[in-house]
């Protein structure tokens, strides 16, 4: 039977699982479907025992591990090459290769509104925001990036970044993904609050998107204020969705 999982630590009820599973029976796949809770002093000799074991097909990847896996990869795709992570590692051959169907799932599901606008403002430069930033910026050459955080850096005539959000970037009209847990359910602590204030909610450009990449829970404190403010807002239910799909089929399609 093959053996599939998600790569993390901590991990705490990943949808990866689910999905898999679904399409496992769906398909009638032999397959079973980890969690892979590995902590970092271990994560060698996971990759010893993963690359020896002939029923290892798949797994997704999940943080703090996006970046960490690539010295353990032979091959990459485009978009886990421009976004410098992976998420998704297929075995092939006794060869392990690296895809990122997270960036391809978060382009995917804003393709049409993103070619709107000059301007990305990221909230969040973590493993999310500095992977959809590094694909973005390599993808939409003339596009600006305002980011938003207190230690990344980046030097580009194209890229401007601020410790925190105020009323003059809010004013642009804007792209505005958050890259965040903030609002997620992930911790007790990110549920009913928002990445961006509610005092400066009110005066983001009523042209402005908001892509809030996370999908758990469905409603937000920030879709319930954007939607007060009667501004054009988006989940990451939809990315999620269309990364998974993308990476069964990368993993299991008849093509591959």
């Amino acid at each position: 039977m093959m053996i599939n999982g998600i790569l993390g630590h901590p991990l705490k009820k990943p949808r990866s699982i689910k999905l898999w599973k679904k399409f496992f029976k769906k398909k009638g796949i032999k397959a079973k479907m980890l969690a892979f809770d590995i902590k970092p002093k271990k994560i060698n000799s996971f990759f010893k025992m993963i690359k020896k074991n002939k029923n290892f097909r798949a797994m997704a990847v999940t943080m703090p591990y996006k970046k960490k896996v690539i010295r353990f990869l032979s091959k990459q795709d485009s978009f886990a090459k421009n976004a410098k992570a992976v998420n998704l590692i297929v075995k092939r051959k006794n060869s392990l290769l690296g895809y990122n169907t997270d960036v391809y799932g978060a382009l995917m599901s804003i393709n049409k509104i993103i070619r709107k606008y000059s301007s990305i403002a990221i909230i969040g430069m973590g493993g999310s925001g500095q992977s959809l930033f590094n694909f973005f910026f390599q993808r939409f050459r003339r596009k600006k990036f305002y980011l938003i955080s207190s230690k990344f850096r980046f030097k580009d005539n194209r890229v401007y970044i601020f410790k925190s959000l105020n009323e003059d970037i809010l004013r642009k009209k804007l792209l505005i993904v958050n890259c965040t847990p903030i609002g997620s359910n992930l911790k007790s602590t990110f549920e009913n609050r928002s990445p961006v204030k509610s005092q400066l909610v009110s005066r983001i450009n009523k042209k402005s998107f908001v892509f809030d990449i996370i999908y758990s829970p469905k409603k937000t404190l920030l879709s319930r204020i954007c939607k007060k403010n009667k501004i054009k807002y988006t989940n990451g239910l939809k990315m999620n969705t269309l990364q998974a799909d993308k990476a069964l089929k990368i993993a299991f399609g008849k093509n591959i």
